[in-house]
Parts: structure tokens; sequence; C-alpha cells
């Protein structure tokens, strides 16, 4: 994770929801409920879109996900960077203020 990234905090733009399938389904889904589009994710992708809450910093979500999942530090650091900024680039996550 980019050090400047650790301690901010995202949340999901409003013009977008997340959809998760029933246990049997294993269907994750972003809606962006402006245009009408729909995004399939895998299931890290939900995970981590979903730990984005406007509470939570970037360092605390990378937590979580170490802790969900068994993968390398510098793996999971990679892939969250990449897609935060993919995320943030195309306005799904927003900045917010750290909420404690």
């Amino acid at each position: 994770m980019n050090q400047s990234l650790d301690d901010k905090v995202y949340r999901l733009a409003d013009d977008f929801s997340l959809f998760k399938g029933d246990f049997k389904e294993k269907r994750f889904q972003l809606f962006n409920i402006a245009n009408g589009a729909i995004y399939k994710l895998n299931e890290v992708a939900y995970d981590m879109l979903s730990l984005f809450d406007g509470r939570k910093n970037v360092k605390g979500v990378f937590t979580e996900l170490k802790n969900l999942y068994d993968v390398e530090d510098e793996k999971l650091k990679e892939d969250l960077d990449r897609l935060l900024n993919q995320w943030v680039e195309k306005k799904v996550l927003i900045e917010t203020e750290d909420k404690g």
C-alpha cells in the first residue's frame, strides 16, 4: 500500500450499489444506479468494495482482507492499490473524512 493512502477513508459513491447472490449462487455485482450499468465482480473484489464503508481507513481494509484471505502481504498490497486506484478514478469509491 502507498503510505499516503493508508489513512484515507473511502466509501461507495451514492450512484453505486453492491449485490451478493445467495450462498449457492456466488454472484457478485456492482450496479451503477445513475446509468443502469451492471458490473460482474469476483468474490474478492466484492469483499474489497464492501469493506470501504466510510469508517475504515485503507490500512484497516487491508487488515480485514488479510484476515479473510490466505495471501502474501505484497500481493494483497498490489491488488488493493490497483483496484483502489481504478475505483477512485471511476468514482465508484469516494474519499470521506475519517469517522473513527
